[in-house]
């Protein structure tokens, strides 16, 4: 994991030299809808659950950026197990903004990520996942250096299997964030 973040990082950074490129950290939250599916059914549970984002970005806010996002959800239904905690999850998204004006720069990104759940049935403590996410959003700058960032996302999830004889779960989020980025 640590040579994709590496690797990602450096990617960004043949973009990011051409630009004003600064680092950047912001923190959110957001509300997302995520509906459950498997291959054998499409009428599962749906869960509205709350989310904290804390990201590190490095980028331009009017080009090109990279941010690693590190995500907690605290879960509102029991939906593999009887006792499913709060998941914690890590993505990666690559921003391409654009220079609307001086007061709204709109974005499309798109993204990857993982993470885990702790469970408790006869097999599994934890449940690990993947994801696929794309989005739009603007940054709206506040002061030089603190910005609001609105964005809405879809996000394909991919859980593991529960038990050895029901296939995995996989689920289709919406998700409206709001949070506040400071640039140095």
């Amino acid at each position: 994991m640590k040579k994709i973040i590496l690797f990602v990082m450096l990617a960004g950074s043949v973009f990011a030299y051409q630009y004003d490129a600064k680092f950047y950290m912001g923190v959110g939250g957001a509300y997302q809808d995520e509906s459950f599916t498997t291959d054998l059914d499409s009428t599962q549970t749906q869960n509205n659950p709350t989310v904290g984002i804390l990201k590190f970005g490095y980028g331009d806010i009017k080009a090109y950026s990279i941010e690693i996002l590190l995500n907690y959800v605290m879960i509102d239904q029991k939906v593999f197990s009887d006792d499913d905690n709060d998941k914690y999850g890590l993505d990666i998204a690559f921003v391409k903004a654009f220079n609307f004006s001086k007061y709204f720069y709109p974005y499309a990104r798109a993204g990857f990520g993982g993470g885990e759940m702790k469970i408790k049935n006869a097999e599994n403590n934890k449940l690990g996942f993947s994801s696929f996410n794309v989005g739009v959003g603007s940054y709206i700058p506040l002061f030089s250096h603190l910005e609001l960032e609105v964005n809405y996302e879809y996000r394909f999830t991919s859980y593991e299997e529960v038990v050895q004889s029901q296939p995995g779960l996989q689920s289709h989020i919406n998700q409206l964030y709001v949070g506040i980025n400071t640039r140095f």
